[in-house]
Formats: C-alpha cells, structure tokens, sequence
C-alpha cells in the first residue's frame, strides 16, 4: 500500500472534523459541511482503491482516472473562487453603501454645526 493511500483518509477525517467543529461554532453553513465532506470523502475512496477514478471517467466520457480527478479539482477550485468573488463584491457593495451614508451623516452635522 503506498503512503498517499494512508495518508490521504487521514487528512480527509481531520478536514471533516475541522468542518463539523466550525459548523457547531456556527462559521460554516450545513451545506458548506456537506459539500466539503463529500469532496473529503471521494479524497479517500479513491487514494484507497484508485481504480474506482476510472470507473468514474468512463461515466463522464473521460478516459483516464487521472484526468477526471484533475478535472474534478479544477472544477471545485473554479467554483470556490466564483464563489469568494461574489462574497468580495457584495462585501464591496456593502462598504460603498456604508461610506455614502457615513459621507452624507457628516455633511448634515457639518451644516447644522455651521448655522
């Protein structure tokens, strides 16, 4: 058995671990949980029989094992990454909204102070 085959549902029960503990400490919503746990969990079935990943391609149309976890990655990286930019620009939004009406709060104090 090589290492990756150990070492990969290791790492895999940590990180659900880690998800479940943000979860109860109410960091992480119940869907962030279940999705990441499904990743960690297809982690570990296919560092213990990676066989399986070419039985997945094949379903998708993808010849290699390999290639489907590649392509696999790059889709949820894709996702995680359209994801914090719609966080960053509502986040932004939100700011600009805040600095508007903090802009206009201090104008209306500056002319009531000057009369």
């Amino acid at each position: 058995m090589l290492l990756y085959s150990l070492l990969f549902p290791i790492i895999s029960v940590i990180a659900i671990l880690w998800f479940v503990l943000r979860y109860m400490k109410n960091k992480n919503s119940f869907t962030t949980v279940i999705l990441w746990s499904i990743f960690w969990i297809f982690v570990s079935i296919f560092a213990l029989f990676p066989h399986l990943s070419t039985s997945f391609a094949s379903l998708f149309g993808i010849t290699r094992g390999l290639d489907f976890v590649i392509i696999l990655v790059f889709v949820i990286l894709f996702y995680t990454v359209l994801r914090l930019y719609f966080i960053v620009d509502k986040m932004q939004n939100d700011l600009n909204t805040i600095v508007k009406e903090v802009a206009l709060q201090n104008e209306i104090a500056l002319e009531d102070e000057e009369e």
